[in-house]
């Protein structure tokens, strides 16, 4: 069975050592995408699941539908379905041409929360899912580049993709398109030159959009759906971020600056920190910084799917003989004190040293199925029956 990556680039090993610098279109199984997100799905999501207003948008040609123009007014004056989308709405502002954009599936939808899991498992990266479905003839955003890079899912319809090179390279969250002024002369290439790639997607096909590359898709002879998988890359800035936020646990760099700040004494300032921080820097224990980094980096991901209820009321864990791994659960393993530590994105599992290697052996060659028996002979029963609900309730293993 493929993974996520593998569904989504016929050269998987590219993006786990450099992530490409430029747009590639990859074409993949279309029934493997598509069961990720067809126009049935979004039915369900607008129809059935009753999706919050906060998740779902509508735009046309870069003119946002107004804030409650998507809830019914009948379903306001009910407070437990305020704010609900109503899908006759919806169905009218896509009659009209705006497009349609469903935010945050990567939480909401379950197919896509699977998938995102184990794909920002492999990338080492967080991860959003977010889908636009736009009719014929209509286009809901003009050119723009986003602050994050993107695999474009084609998975119903058609779409044209026209891609030219980024204005600012690797913009920052800070750098969001509208955010940075773009001179005329600038915008002219890009909305009046030829561009560097023009590809029309078709179900199965995927692209693969760098930061800060300007693109500008449109749907033109059929109804267009397609998965943006966004990608929110750390970079170096980011890295220099969290080492300023260690550097904030050292006295010296709390201090006050003097009263009465003016350029001279500005400069002064700027001299001195700069001094310290090099300094600090200099004697870093990096080894130990770079793991609380990971660690960091880890709790950015998003969390496993846990049985919260059926945990809670005991129909999972009570009485349960054998479990097996669930796939995506474990982002990264390290060495503990006194055993080794399973980290789950916003939480660690702790497993004693007696069954670090059984657990570990199961979550490498997943299908394996680990007994409490197994278990019992070297932590005891209750030792034993106590890791197999932890397992199960923090989403790393299913009973067997």
């Amino acid at each position: 069975m493929n993974s996520p990556l593998e569904c989504l680039t016929a050269r998987p090993e590219q993006f786990i050592e450099q992530w490409p610098q430029q747009p590639e279109v990859h074409h993949s199984d279309p029934a493997a995408l598509t069961a990720l997100l067809d126009l049935d799905d979004v039915d369900r999501l607008i129809s059935d699941q009753g999706l919050p207003a906060s998740s779902v948008t509508m735009t046309k040609n870069n003119v946002m539908a107004q804030p409650g123009s998507l809830v019914s007014p009948d379903l306001a004056a009910f407070p437990d379905a305020a704010g609900a989308v109503d899908a006759r709405r919806v169905g009218a502002h896509l009659r009209t041409g705006h497009t349609l954009l469903l935010m945050g599936l990567h939480r909401s939808w379950r197919p896509l929360t699977r998938f995102c899991r184990l794909l920002s498992a492999e990338l080492g990266h967080p991860l959003y899912a977010h889908a636009f479905l736009t009719p014929p003839k209509s286009q809901g955003f003009a050119h723009h580049w986003d602050t994050e890079a993107v695999f474009i899912v084609q998975t119903v319809g058609q779409k044209t993709w026209e891609l030219h090179e980024p204005y600012l390279a690797d913009p920052l969250p800070r750098h969001r398109w509208g955010r940075v002024p773009v001179p005329a002369t600038a915008r002219a290439r890009f909305e009046k030159g030829e561009p560097f790639l023009r590809v029309r997607l078709a179900p199965g096909d995927v692209l693969w959009v760098p930061r800060g590359w300007i693109h500008n898709g449109y749907a033109e002879e059929g109804t267009s759906l397609h998965i943006s998988v966004g990608v929110l890359q750390f970079t170096r800035h980011w890295l220099l971020e969290q080492l300023l936020d260690v550097a904030a646990g050292e006295p010296e760099f709390r201090t006050a600056l003097p009263p009465a700040l003016h350029d001279h004494s500005i400069d002064t300032a700027v001299g001195d920190v700069a001094e310290r921080f090099a300094r600090w820097l200099a004697d870093l224990d990096v080894e130990r910084a770079a793991r609380s980094l990971h660690a960091r980096a880890l709790r950015a991901q998003s969390a496993p799917r846990r049985p919260a209820v059926s945990a809670a009321v005991g129909v999972l864990s009570h009485d349960v003989e054998a479990v097996t791994y669930l796939p995506g659960a474990v982002l990264a393993t390290s060495k503990g004190t006194d055993g080794t530590v399973l980290h789950l994105g916003d939480h660690n599992l702790h497993l004693p040293d007696p069954v670090t290697e059984t657990i570990t052996q199961m979550i490498d060659h997943p299908g394996t199925v680990v007994a409490v028996e197994e278990l019992r002979a070297a932590i005891g029963l209750d030792e034993a029956r106590r890791l197999v609900r932890e397992l199960i309730d923090e989403g790393v293993a299913v009973p067997a």
